[in-house]
């Protein structure tokens, strides 16, 4: 009996949801260049599906591009899995031209290997520059998985952020939350519990009673909005938080995306597909 009640209230969700999105969430990441900074191939779909579903639809005008620190060579299968990024990202509608993967010695693929955070910073750099990036999305603190390449990637922007921001072309940086472990297991479940403590859902009520403004990185200072409203103002075109939720359809692509890994795709896998949260929603936070 609680099951369906929950059943039921996943539906009301995903229905309130929709009417939200239609009156007051159109999304605001529109007719700019973004990168998606990943530690390997299939994080894309993995974790970020929502996000490139919704990013890349051609009604929003985004150039999307896709940066992979390593070719995920850990049971060399490097080549192999560069090939699925490339397809994957197809599924997307993200050309091949715009898929990079780095392959250097110092970012090997691998749970025990430590990213330096100032070269991960220094590649985000370089990129932005390159191609006239004006957003950057990765991982949080936690990774999600809690793979240590994949936290090093945050703190590798958090260093980007540091050293960078007054010198480059990019004007909004965003993280993936992590949730908990039974949150991320629930699949669209986890839609009533998203919108009860999402903030973005009320980036008004936000603005209104001061809650907005990003969130802190290692080491970072207040932002100029603390001590300048019109910087304030500024910062908030671009909300605190964004919520991307999968039609039906953008799960399907997703969920073709990711058959692209073959070579990654094992039993395990093939269940992270069906009750992962992160297949069908993403929570993104700005952090600058």
């Amino acid at each position: 009996m609680m099951l369906y009640a929950f059943y039921a209230l996943a539906i009301c969700a995903i229905g309130a949801y929709a009417f939200f999105q239609a009156r007051f969430l159109k999304n605001p990441l529109t007719k700019t260049s973004i990168v998606l900074c990943i530690a390997h191939p299939d994080d894309e779909v993995m974790f970020f599906g929502p996000t490139l579903a919704e990013l890349t639809r051609p009604e929003h005008g985004n150039t999307v591009r896709v940066l992979c620190m390593s070719s995920g060579n850990h049971d060399g299968l490097g080549e192999v899995r560069k090939k699925e990024l490339v397809n994957s990202c197809k599924a997307f509608g993200i050309r091949e031209s715009h898929v990079t993967i780095l392959e250097r010695e110092e970012l090997k693929d691998g749970p025990k290997e430590l990213w330096d955070p100032s070269l991960v910073g220094d590649q985000m750099n370089l990129f932005a520059k390159k191609h006239n990036i004006e957003t950057i999305i990765t991982f949080d603190d936690k990774g999600v998985s809690g793979h240590t390449n994949h936290i090093a990637l945050y703190v590798g922007l958090t260093y980007f952020i540091q050293t960078f921001k007054e010198r480059t072309p990019v004007k909004t940086c965003y993280v993936l939350k992590t949730v908990p472990l039974l949150r991320k297991y629930a699949s669209l479940l986890d839609l009533p519990i998203t919108m009860v403590f999402t903030e973005a859902l009320m980036p008004l009520l936000s603005d209104y009673m001061g809650a907005g403004g990003a969130a802190n990185l290692l080491g970072s200072q207040a932002s100029d909005g603390a001590r300048n409203p019109l910087a304030a103002r500024n910062q908030n075109l671009r909300p605190l938080e964004l919520l991307y939720v999968s039609s039906p359809q953008a799960v399907l692509q997703a969920k073709g995306a990711m058959e692209k890994h073959e070579s990654q795709m094992v039993w395990f896998r093939k269940i992270y597909v069906v009750v992962s949260r992160y297949m069908s929603i993403n929570e993104l936070r700005r952090v600058m």
